[in-house]
């Protein structure tokens, strides 16, 4: 049984979501520090059948993949790493900019969306998603 989301709704999430051109557009700003985790993102969507490009988006929208970040914390230092999960929401417990890291993000986030597919069937795959 996979740990992603259902097979039949695997499909390119970040292309459905309300800021693509904004997201887009800083994201290109940010392609040569995305290039360094570009496998880890990829074995990491594949596993949980997300789309590449939502992990991407998410950790430049977060922490501009590591740019804005001090020893893997945001300034404040409640949120950590890459994608910035927050001390609140669970203890970070692997180096802030690895593949195991990216996974425990990613994997919240996917137990995230699936709660609200849950909460909300007759929501279309946009809608969830944000």
């Amino acid at each position: 049984e996979s740990k992603g989301l259902d097979r039949d709704v695997c499909k390119p999430a970040f292309s459905y979501t309300a800021g693509y051109a904004i997201v887009r557009k800083t994201a290109e700003a940010d392609l040569v520090r995305l290039r360094r985790y570009e496998v880890p993102i990829r074995r990491v969507a594949r596993n949980l059948c997300l789309d590449p490009a939502l992990i991407g988006a998410i950790m430049s929208q977060e922490s501009r993949v590591g740019l804005l970040l001090n020893n893997g914390w945001d300034q404040g230092r409640q949120k950590y790493g890459l994608m910035q999960i927050s001390r609140q929401l669970q203890q970070p417990y692997a180096v802030w900019d690895s593949e195991e890291h990216i996974n425990q993000c990613s994997t919240i986030l996917v137990l995230s969306i699936n709660e609200v597919r849950a909460r909300h069937p007759t929501w279309t795959w946009d809608r969830q998603l944000r």
